[in-house]
This record gives C-alpha cells, sequence and structure tokens, in this order.
C-alpha cells in the first residue's frame, strides 16, 4: 500500500515536471525568435532596406512564428491546437516589437 503511495507520488512529480519543462520551451522559443526578428529587421533597416514605418518587419516577424513549427518536432514539444498558436504568436510579435523598438531608438 505504502509502496503504490510512492510511486504515485513520483509519477506525479515527473508529470509536473515534464509539464514544467514543456511550458519553459514554449515560452523561451518565441522569446528567441521574437528577438532574431528584431535584430534582422534593424539589420535590415541599418543597410536601407526597409523603413521603420513600412510592414516589412512586421513581415519578418510573422516569417519567424512560421519558422516555429519546424522547430518544435526538435524540441520533442508538442503544440495542441489554436491556443498554443495565439500564444505563441502573440509572445513572438511582442518581443519583435520590442527588441525592434529599443533598437531604433538607440540608433537615434
Amino acid at each position: 500500500m505504502e509502496n503504490e503511495k510512492k510511486e504515485r507520488d513520483k509519477d506525479k512529480k515527473e508529470k509536473e515536471k515534464a509539464e514544467y519543462e514543456e511550458g519553459l520551451k514554449k515560452t523561451l522559443t518565441p522569446l528567441l525568435f521574437g528577438v532574431l526578428a528584431g535584430v534582422i529587421s534593424y539589420a535590415l533597416y541599418t543597410y536601407g532596406y526597409i523603413e521603420p514605418t513600412s510592414e516589412d518587419g512586421l513581415l519578418i516577424a510573422i516569417l519567424m512564428v512560421l519558422m516555429q513549427k519546424f522547430v518544435y518536432p526538435y524540441l520533442h514539444t508538442s503544440i495542441k491546437g489554436a491556443k498554443d498558436w495565439i500564444y505563441i504568436s502573440f509572445m513572438t510579435v511582442f518581443c519583435w516589437f520590442l527588441f525592434f523598438s529599443l533598437l531604433l531608438n538607440i540608433h537615434i
């Protein structure tokens, strides 16, 4: 009886740890892709390919969202449904906007 309880507790802790790790992956990956999109947008701006007011920078952020579809299988993370994709998209675009804006403010 006591061994069964220990087994259940152990299984529960392992499941919680796996969910925590998956949540970290689902948060940090969009952050990194958003920062990368911001750096790419800024680099294209400094070389004169895009203007800060054009939608080309946002297009780069959207492409980074789409690229994540191919990255998550390598991270052994499953994306289930629209809720996860909305979260990933929001985080990526938000981080792109933040980082691109910060870089533009430093440049000016």
